[in-house]
């Protein structure tokens, strides 16, 4: 039994959960990126509250980066099922 495609002539783009780990893994790059800038800044360490700011900054900019992305990402071809 197969599902319809709920928007019919729609192109087939990348599963929803490839698209969720590329959002954490660019999330966890721009916060890497965005340590090494504090500490090339002079920052020696974070309190709570900037680390719970930097996680949160660095999850809207990796989202928003997938969400750009997102629509050039070639569609996943499936073989058939038989």
């Amino acid at each position: 039994m197969s599902r319809p495609d709920p928007r019919p002539g729609a192109p087939a783009g990348p599963p929803r959960w490839l698209l969720v780990m590329l959002a954490a893994g660019t999330s966890l790059l721009v916060a890497a990126v965005l340590v090494m800038l504090l500490a090339l800044g002079g920052v020696d360490q974070l309190s709570r509250g900037g680390f719970l700011v930097l996680v949160v900054v660095s999850a809207v900019i990796g989202g928003s980066l997938v969400r750009l992305l997102a629509p050039r990402l070639p569609p996943v071809r499936r073989p058939p099922r038989s």
